[in-house]
């Protein structure tokens, strides 16, 4: 049995976000907005009578939060709409054999919310976990 340490400290060569984005095929949502490593996917749904928003963040972006969740706001031409996370708890899975993550996040909102949002022109959507921002224009 032989031992190596070239073996060991090879690197494992990971594909970027950058790189593996394109090559998903995610029939999960509709894509909805983007920035450079990462492609979000948004669609309203409907439980129980009531109206939510699923979304799926898919690239580089990885985070844990515990008891805070998370918001979503909508940026219009001349206004901004805030959502709150439906779930407290957020966390993002590895993409096997990437370096990409997936995020899945639900927002709570009411009639009249939805359909500013599916009504009104938006120019970007921003994320903001535990104070800090994420900004992705709208495609």
């Amino acid at each position: 049995m032989a031992f190596s340490f070239s073996n060991l400290l090879k690197s494992k060569k990971e594909k970027i976000p950058s790189q593996v984005i394109p090559k998903i095929d995610f029939d999960g949502g509709t894509k909805y907005a983007e920035d450079i490593t990462n492609n979000v996917y948004l669609d309203f749904e409907e439980l129980g009578g009531f109206p939510f928003i699923k979304t799926f963040i898919i690239g580089d972006l990885s985070t844990k939060i515990k008891r805070t969740g998370c918001t979503l706001t909508f940026i219009f031409e001349n206004d901004s709409l805030t959502l709150n996370s439906d779930n407290t708890d957020i966390e993002s899975n590895k993409i096997k054999n990437t370096a990409s993550y997936y995020t899945e996040i639900d927002f709570e909102l009411n009639e009249e919310e939805a359909e500013k949002i599916k009504n009104e022109k938006i120019t970007e959507i921003q994320y903001n976990f535990k104070g800090k921002a994420y900004t992705y224009k709208k495609v």
